[in-house]
């Protein structure tokens, strides 16, 4: 439906704004990265072999002067989160 932060935020601020936040802070850890800093990660919905099932989906990438430089894996999960991955990946 595309409203899910809408809702999540449940009147608590703006999706715009949070979406725009999100676009600013990716932005500048790229033009860091671009600019030689090292140890610069963020998520990313990237093309990769994380999950099984799935082509895409949101990891962590460290970045470099010429974009990515690896997709990391998503790293230990609760059980709450074991749940919602298993439910999530494709039949």
């Amino acid at each position: 439906e595309g409203d899910e932060v809408v809702k999540a935020k449940a009147g608590g601020g703006s999706a715009t704004l949070s979406m725009a936040f999100a676009g600013a802070e990716f932005a500048d850890a790229l033009l860091r990265a671009m600019h030689g800093e090292s140890g610069v990660v963020q998520n990313s919905y990237v093309e990769s072999s994380v999950a099984e099932g799935c082509a895409f989906f949101s990891s962590p990438v460290s970045l470099g002067p010429e974009g990515i430089v690896e997709v990391h894996d998503f790293g230990e999960m609760s059980e709450y989160e074991k749940n919602l991955y298993e439910e999530m990946l494709p039949e």
